[in-house]
């Protein structure tokens, strides 16, 4: 049986997702392959073969892959943070070469998703429930403050900033005016976990309530088989065109009402939780690639399991 091979781009710190990988190979004819910039990159020490790559902003980091995958003979490729899926959907056509396997959405679905406003645009237009949101120009004399001010583009809880008054508003439009302006929705939020197949089909959506964060990463998580909520992402999902893994984010407001805020189109930091839970998607993505049929069945996911995360360290010897 052949080989099947899948390197994970920008792999850095996704050791826990590596290992995930590893555990459902079993079964499976497979390689996993992690790439980074980061000679140090701790997910190097779960893969069975690593490589370091220039920075995406280096014009020598789209040869170096390319040889890379042509010498690997590489099947499919998983970018692991946005600026890895922009660099993919920029050079689709190189890196899709020879029947490889990009486990991205279409350009025109990664450019919504990566820009906010234009997310903002989408869900309103659409008819999906999201806080009302403002860019730095708008003219508008009455605001629904608090608002909450990130980046129009970007990734994390970076340049994040609360906004109480008109006094705020205006020193942050012209402090941040690449930002967007968000009605903060007070209520539970939610990371969805999901994975949609080639054809756009729903194969995992899992909605996990973030109990706590540090700096914008969830450090423990509790599933909620909420049916409201998986009902309305799967509707997102279709109006989208969405395939392969997301995490998408929202608040359960005190309304009751979910409100999406974004979508990422690529594993979360928690996703982990949702495959420990019964939601393995790395054997639907084994089997997707491998061309085996699909169990039209969504798996069993354990409701109300919890997970905690804590740091690990690895050390490496000269």
């Amino acid at each position: 049986m052949e080989t099947l091979k899948i390197l994970f781009l920008a792999s850095h710190w996704r050791v826990s997702l590596i290992k995930a990988f590893q555990q459902a190979k079993s079964s499976q004819s497979m390689e996993l392959i992690c790439v980074d910039s980061d000679p140090l990159a701790p997910s190097f020490k779960e893969a069975d073969c690593s490589q370091i790559i220039p920075p995406f902003s280096n014009s020598q980091c789209l040869p170096s892959l390319l040889e890379f995958c042509e010498t690997k003979k590489i099947s499919a490729m998983i970018p692991l943070t946005n600026r890895a899926i922009e660099f993919m959907a920029y050079h689709r056509q190189e890196l899709g070469g020879g029947d490889r396997r990009l486990w991205i959405p279409e350009n025109s679905v990664i450019e919504i998703c990566h820009d906010k406003w234009k997310l903002y645009e989408f869900l309103e237009r659409e008819g999906f429930n999201t806080p009302k949101t403002f860019l730095a120009e708008n003219k508008t004399t009455s605001f629904p403050f608090p608002l909450i001010a990130k980046p129009r583009r970007g990734e994390g809880s970076k340049n994040l900033f609360i906004l109480e008054n008109y006094g705020d508003w205006d020193f942050y439009k012209k402090k941040c005016p690449q930002h967007v302006f968000q009605k903060r929705i007070d209520g539970q939020e939610f990371s969805v976990d999901c994975l949609f197949d080639q054809q756009g089909l729903p194969r995992l959506i899992v909605p996990r309530e973030r109990l706590a964060v540090r700096g914008g990463e969830v450090m423990t998580s509790q599933i909620n088989l909420d049916a409201g909520i998986m009902d309305t992402v799967e509707a997102l999902g279709s109006k989208l065109g969405l395939t392969g893994p997301c995490t998408i984010q929202g608040l359960q407001g005190d309304d009751g009402k979910f409100y999406f805020t974004d979508v990422n189109l690529r594993f979360g930091s928690g996703y982990v939780h949702t495959i420990s839970a019964g939601g393995d998607a790395p054997q639907i993505i084994f089997k997707e690639l491998a061309g085996q049929e699909l169990n039209s069945n969504r798996p069993t996911i354990k409701n109300n399991s919890v997970m905690t995360r804590f740091p690990e360290n690895i050390f490496h010897s000269d």
